[in-house]
């Protein structure tokens, strides 16, 4: 559980790095293949997974048509481009107002979205995972007995053939996939570490990415300005032979402006948000998707040792 942190204006922010001086035109460039042309509005938060045989993206978007915001993921392979709306409406055995917060992962040649039912005070949220390739199934919802009322983004992985989930950051909580049934996944704890040099006021971001030993994500520091949230994003990674998470020492947002916040509120409790939503990691560096304000999106690319040491 992670906690606000106070201030009484932007000035009061740490030193930043901007992605908006590092953008990805590349990958902007195919993401907007995806998205042009649809019938959407309002484009934010991207997850991404690209390899030889297959391009995937999730995001957030507005339909035409409707004011409410939508969830999307789109799978393309050699067969061709498949677009699916992730909607409760569309599965019967969801009980849940809207499904948000779409996040791309892989588990070995198979690949799938992570997504949640939003705030639900009344009987508390869930979280769910779909496979998306190579083929299309049906959402499983996420067990765990210690799990929190509400819940939002946890980070699925894959080491070794078994599937782990990061709980929380600092401490530590990795949880492991012990059964699967037609339409659940049970985690159960599987390791914990008190005693961490990460900030405890980090909370996920984006999804894990393997390359070399470790596993790179980006999480979420969160300010309190004005009874209002200012999101900040920093680099980490979890060392897949030890399990223990090290953090850079970046804080990254959008833009000077972007802490500014937008004149479109879809969430009201926030001031302003980079959302760092996706993330994938390679020689050449750390590539960045992620959402300006929930009304934009940014793609950047670093090299990791600008980022995390």
């Amino acid at each position: 559980m992670t906690d606000s942190l106070d201030i009484d204006s932007i000035g009061d922010l740490p030193a930043l790095r901007f992605c908006r001086d590092r953008p990805d035109a590349g990958l902007s460039s195919r993401f907007m293949d995806v998205v042009s042309g649809i019938g959407v509005s309002n484009v934010f938060n991207p997850s991404f997974y690209e390899s030889s045989t297959v391009s995937v993206f999730a995001f957030r978007a507005i339909p035409d048509g409707s004011r409410e915001l939508a969830s999307f993921v789109s799978v393309e392979d050699r067969s061709g481009k498949t677009l699916n709306r992730i909607s409760p409406g569309l599965y019967p055995d969801i009980d849940a107002p809207r499904l948000i917060d779409p996040k791309i992962f892989a588990v070995g040649a198979e690949v799938y979205v992570t997504f949640n039912s939003g705030w639900v005070p009344s009987g508390g949220n869930d979280i769910f995972v779909m496979k998306v390739y190579p083929t299309m199934g049906e959402p499983k919802k996420v067990m765990y007995a210690a799990r929190r009322h509400q819940e939002r983004n946890w980070g699925f992985f894959s080491e070794r053939g078994e599937v782990y989930a990061i709980y929380q950051i600092a401490p530590l909580v990795i949880l492991k996939l012990e059964k699967e049934s037609g339409d659940s996944w049970w985690l159960a704890d599987y390791h914990r570490q008190s005693n961490s040099d990460v900030p405890h006021s980090l909370s996920l971001g984006t999804q894990p990415f393997r390359h070399g030993s470790r596993y790179y994500f980006m999480a979420h520091r969160k300010y309190l300005m004005k009874r209002k949230k200012v999101y900040l994003g920093r680099l980490c990674a979890l060392d897949a032979g030890n399990m223990a998470v090290t953090s850079g020492d970046s804080w990254i947002v959008h833009s000077p402006e972007s802490l500014l916040g937008s004149e479109v509120k879809h969430n009201t409790n926030l001031f302003s948000c980079t959302y760092f939503s996706g993330l994938e990691a390679s020689d050449a560096g750390i590539t960045l998707g992620y959402g300006v304000n929930d009304v934009d999106f940014g793609f950047s690319t670093y090299s990791l040792g600008e980022l995390l040491r």
